[in-house]
């Protein structure tokens, strides 16, 4: 209704007096998708302040230029609506990336090749950080011992490719007060992986590295919270994204109810500073994080309606919950319904237990907020299931609680989260060989599990249910973040980032069209956000968010989506990125 009359009031604006309602800017001779069934199609749009006022041919925008109007000749390039991802950490998870980057190796020699050629290289660094090895291609044990040859005296902190576990050296966890006698965090979930006489190895599972991280010194909130989302969200605009659900503040205060909404509320000041300055260059949804069993589900509600109150607008707004409860089945971490193959002796358990996921969810739906669960296993997506079907049974049917990753899922639960209309995010590039990831998926699983049960994001949007996709940065490398590499990998089922290996899997079928993985990236991101209605579809009354393409995606070969060239982004009217515009 409030669209309906900002548009009744603009043409009646129009009609009475012309020259007032000519347009800001108007680009005209393109390639427009603009993902309005109603009018799929254009040739030209008009801009009057942060809204499209007009989206249609090139003769009848022409009475809406003026003197005073910006008329940008797009010389046949393509526009889209501008992309939005439903799942990113942009904010103050820059520190992650920071030191040697692994994510080319192969095996544990080749890590240790890359660790101590960029130790000798800077040596000046106090602390030798890094991001991206695979447990799965260590090719056995690995331990602080490995690290203490290479980097005997400075600390050395190193994640895997999802930045949940780490492998340190014996200075870090001397420096971090890490021994014999440190609790586990989660046992069985959280924890370090420790010798026959309970000494730590080195190997630290889910996060539990993280106060080690504090407490050595080596997180530094007061330059890297800033540092990192102003090169993040740069990045973010050069990719095309104009909207992201940051889902969850990532740092390494996680484990700490209180210390996270402080860290959360800090990088919220943030972002209201740039929004209020005009230079935010992200519409901003917030998720805040329960991230243990120790969490109070009333606190969390709470807390994030606290927050919600100060930053509840359009272009940073606190969105609800997002409850952490395991780790990833690379790390055999994620809770599955089945044994893992070759580890079929070990079974995870929840950081967050089931029960707590349901009081919580059921608390903030009541309270109007959404609720997102992050599901890497087969038994934490039924689980997670259950509480969202329980929700709706309870009345609470316009919540828009969400799957995060939705790896592993049996066909059954599938069949539930359609027919429920249950919103799932996925992260195509983590269904192709990159990082390991679909490898590790048929070591642990086994190929038939894996055909029947892994990131099965055609199957549901053939069915029409709701689907985002991300890159859920930094757990993917933030260069490989940009939705044009995310469709690649989603339509052709491999490695943009490898295109030398031309292994195919047997996932291939559930590979997405590119109009699918257009959507998902657009009104798909927008729905998760609740702002379909102003984002999402280059449509008339909506936000002049969009992306400007030099080629037509859907004139290129598949395996070169990745490599067209983003010529512009604009948020509200104003431009946030240019090349060769």
């Amino acid at each position: 209704m409030k669209w309906m009359m900002i548009a009744v009031g603009l043409l009646t604006s129009f009609a009475t007096n012309s020259v007032a309602q000519t347009a800001d800017t108007v680009l005209l001779n393109g390639n427009i998708y603009t993902m309005d069934a109603s009018r799929p199609e254009a040739e030209a749009v008009a801009i009057m302040g942060t809204q499209i006022f007009y989206v249609g041919s090139d003769d009848g925008v022409q009475s809406l230029i003026g003197e005073e109007t910006t008329v940008i000749d797009l010389q046949g390039q393509t526009v889209l609506p501008g992309f939005v991802s439903g799942h990113e950490h942009l904010v103050a998870s820059g520190w992650t990336q920071l030191g040697v980057q692994l994510g080319s190796g192969q095996s544990k020699e080749d890590y240790l090749k890359l660790i101590k050629e960029y130790a000798d290289a800077n040596p000046d660094e106090e602390f030798i950080r890094g991001i991206g090895w695979n447990a799965t291609l260590m090719g056995g044990e690995f331990t602080a011992a490995d690290l203490d040859t290479i980097v005997p005296d400075r600390p050395v902190f190193l994640q895997d490719y999802t930045i949940h576990d780490a492998w340190l050296n014996t200075k870090a966890m001397e420096m971090g007060g890490v021994n014999k006698d440190t609790p586990d965090p989660v046992p069985g979930l959280i924890y370090f992986v420790r010798d026959g006489e309970g000494n730590p190895t080195g190997y630290a599972k889910e996060f539990a590295w993280m106060g080690a991280y504090v407490e050595s010194g080596a997180w530094q909130p007061d330059t890297m919270i800033p540092e990192s989302q102003t090169e993040l969200y740069d990045l973010a605009a050069k990719f095309g994204y104009t909207t992201y659900i940051n889902q969850g503040l990532v740092t390494p205060n996680i484990k700490s109810q209180a210390k996270h909404y402080d860290d959360t509320r800090v990088a919220l000041d943030i972002l209201q500073a740039q929004a209020d300055e005009g230079t935010l260059k992200l519409r901003t949804l917030m998720m805040t994080l329960v991230k243990g069993d120790d969490f109070d589900a009333d606190d969390a509600v709470a807390n994030t309606l606290e927050l919600k109150s100060s930053f509840d607008n359009d272009d940073v707004r606190v969105l609800g919950i997002k409850i952490h409860p395991e780790g990833v089945h690379t790390s055999h971490a994620s809770v599955m319904l089945e044994p893992w193959l070759d580890l079929p002796e070990k079974t995870a358990v929840r950081g967050v237990s089931a029960a707590l996921t349901d009081e919580i969810v059921l608390k903030a739906n009541a309270a109007g907020l959404d609720v997102s669960v992050h599901v890497d296993g087969s038994k934490t997506v039924r689980e997670t299931v259950d509480s969202y079907v329980n929700a709706q049974k309870a009345g609470y049917t316009e919540a828009r609680n969400s799957l995060q990753h939705l790896a592993f899922a049996h066909p059954d639960d599938i069949e539930r989260i359609i027919q429920h209309n249950i919103l799932s995010n996925i992260t195509p590039i983590w269904g192709t060989t990159w990082g390991g990831g679909l490898d590790g998926a048929m070591e642990i699983m086994g190929l038939e599990r894996t055909v029947s049960e892994f990131q099965r994001i055609r199957t549901l949007m053939d069915a029409g249910a709701p689907v985002s996709i991300g890159a859920d940065v930094p757990s993917t490398d933030p260069s490989l973040m940009g939705v044009l590499t995310l469709c690649e990998a989603a339509v052709t089922r491999r490695d943009p980032s490898n295109p030398d290996d031309d292994r195919i899997f047997p996932p291939v079928y559930q590979a997405l069209t590119l109009d699918q993985c257009i959507y998902a990236a657009t009104l798909g991101g927008a729905y998760e956000a609740r702002m379909e209605d102003k984002i999402g579809s280059l449509e008339f009354g909506k936000y002049a968010d969009l992306v400007i393409l030099e080629d037509d995606l859907f004139a290129v070969l598949p395996s070169d989506i990745a490599d067209v060239k983003i010529v512009a982004t604009m948020k509200g009217g104003v431009f946030t990125h240019e090349d060769g515009l």
